[in-house]
């Protein structure tokens, strides 16, 4: 039978143990829940953008509509056409200020999308690699993928154990490749279903695009969606 130090030394070891496990969980809890913030926060933030872009901007062209019929009803002498003509060019010049700004809240980018998913990544527990090919992507295409990293990272951090992570973005002969893969998936779980992949698929879809996985028997689990590096005509 052990002796009483034996015992001592194994309940220590079992009680770090446990401790560097609990606080392991922590970690990733902290990481979830500070990407859930974050995406509301974006969210909220993209919403706003578009609610006050559709108020303003219909109140201005319509303020815009009778400014121009009352300048040119007013006579050509008259002070009022040329009070008319600087409130139109008042009301045109807030006009573009207002998408300014609403354009700001609603833009995201792929770069800073990326610096995201290292960042919440670590939080979590897990490296990232990430790869990058240097190529001008259309604006709208930009969006489109850093929009489906912010959602591949979401599923690896909902639906896995990783402790690695590479996302890697290509353009080859037109078509750019997005591949996020992380080694903590459940083998046996069913590739490809849920509503997150649903959700990327749509995306894609939307331009031109497709989005397949991959889950390989030692956990590694692959997200490719390949879209035309350039919008259908």
């Amino acid at each position: 039978m052990p002796s009483s130090p034996i015992l001592a030394v194994l309940s220590l070891l079992g009680a770090l143990l446990c401790a560097a496990l609990l606080l392991r969980r922590l970690r990733r809890l902290r990481a979830m829940q500070a990407e859930a913030v974050r995406q509301a926060a974006l969210d909220a933030r993209e919403q706003f953008g578009r609610d006050v872009h559709d108020l303003v901007s219909s109140r201005l062209w319509l303020a815009t509509l009778k400014c121009e019929i009352a300048y040119r009803l007013a006579d050509e002498d008259s002070p009022v056409r040329a009070a008319l003509a600087d409130a139109l060019r008042s009301i045109r010049q807030a006009a573009t200020d207002i998408r300014d700004v609403t354009r700001s809240y609603q833009e995201i980018s792929l770069a800073s999308e990326l610096a995201n998913a290292r960042a919440v990544l670590k939080a979590y527990g897990a490296d990232c690699k990430v790869g990058l090919d240097d190529a001008d992507l259309p604006p709208e295409l930009d969006a489109v993928l850093a929009v489906m990293v912010r959602e591949a990272v979401t599923n690896v951090l909902r639906h896995s154990r990783a402790s690695l992570c590479a996302i890697e973005v290509t353009v080859r002969g037109g078509l750019v490749s997005l591949v996020v893969a992380n080694d903590g998936a459940d083998p046996t779980a069913p590739a490809g279903e849920g509503s997150g992949i649903d959700s990327l698929r749509s995306r894609a879809a939307a331009v031109n695009g497709m989005v397949g996985t991959v889950l390989d028997p030692d956990g590694w689990f692959r997200l490719i969606a390949e879209i035309p590096a350039r919008p259908a005509r």
